[in-house]
């Protein structure tokens, strides 16, 4: 138990809810965009194992990149964070690099299975971690490889039907559906890399005194807007449902915003367990058109509660998470 928490700790096990929260959200709007809105709606081509496999994918791949920021920065970690649990000698630096490999190997291995489209995500989603862990503490700049880092899970999840795309666009459907689907996954993926982009610029500037305005104001500028980009394609037939959506995440950014403004490490964690609101901005909607659109039938609504019951249980459960290991 003496291991138990540091080891929890260093994986960053609090926002490992939001790992699997980000992928569902790729992952089911790939199939809507493939199957739903072409066909009628068959929940047996969900296929419910790959979804697991692509969670396992994403999260390995995220433990990979925690062990290894931890491997890398053990010397500063001496200096400025000595309780953590390479400098106080919990365990061994090479127990940690070992354990990155088997991770990262692990997790390019399980999206391969799904398909080569997803593989090749994962493997650009790990170079980008890669990235991020060799510059993070020298420049300002690694706050974008970290933002792509996540929006890659959304890629990766939407690619698990890539072959299906492919295979529709041979039997004559039109490339401007399947340009729809990309642009939209491609919006919900800017999104969420403004959210991360945000949130690390602000964990970065927000605690210091003499900090410089500009990249400060950029942060807040880029936590608002997931609230455009998330919803946008969703409502051009009931523009209320966008208004809908991005209510839970309007109502905890202002929190962020007032309530768990200070201390600074409240302030990041509170903004790191809202990334599955994030992607809730998108579910309801996505939710929404599967239940309520004529002709869809409610045989589809149990799954429109499950796209949205996602989100939300990640974020409690990070929450919750938050008081057994710190999110940072």
């Amino acid at each position: 138990m003496s291991r138990l928490r540091p080891l929890l700790a260093t994986l960053r096990i609090a926002n490992a809810p939001s790992v699997v929260s980000n992928v569902w959200l790729g992952f089911i709007t790939g199939w809507y965009f493939c199957f739903g809105s072409w066909i009628p709606l068959d929940t047996d081509m969900i296929h419910w194992q790959n979804v697991v496999l692509l969670c396992a994918s994403g999260l390995l791949i995220y433990f990979a990149g925690n062990l290894a920021n931890d491997w890398h920065d053990l010397e500063w970690d001496k200096e400025r964070r000595p309780e953590r649990a390479l400098p106080s000698g919990v365990f061994r630096r090479s127990s940690y690099l070992g354990a990155a490999c088997l991770s990262a190997a692990l997790g390019i291995l399980c999206a391969f299975v799904q398909n080569r489209y997803c593989g090749i995500c994962a493997i650009g989603i790990l170079i980008l971690v890669a990235i991020y862990t060799r510059f993070h503490k020298r420049a300002i700049w690694p706050v974008i490889p970290m933002g792509l880092c996540r929006a890659g899970l959304y890629l990766m999840g939407f690619a698990a039907f890539a072959p299906d795309f492919i295979s529709y666009f041979d039997a004559g459907i039109t490339w401007q559906s399947i340009a729809q689907g990309a642009l939209i996954i491609l919006t919900m993926a800017a999104g969420l890399f403004a959210y991360i982009t945000g949130l690390s610029l602000s964990a970065r500037y927000e605690g210091m005194g003499d900090a410089p305005p500009g990249p400060r104001f950029l942060s807040k500028v880029l936590l608002f807007l997931p609230m455009v980009a998330m919803p946008c394609w969703f409502v051009s037939q009931a523009p209320h449902w966008g208004l809908i959506s991005i209510a839970p995440y309007a109502a905890w950014l202002t929190l962020c915003f007032t309530r768990f403004k200070k201390p600074i490490p409240r302030y990041v964690s509170a903004l790191l367990a809202g990334i599955p609101l994030v992607d809730s901005a998108a579910a309801i909607p996505l939710a929404l058109l599967l239940a309520f659109v004529p002709g869809n039938g409610v045989v589809n609504v149990p799954l429109a509660w499950g796209i949205v019951a996602v989100p939300f249980a990640a974020f409690v459960l990070g929450r919750a998470l938050q008081k057994l290991a710190p999110a940072t």
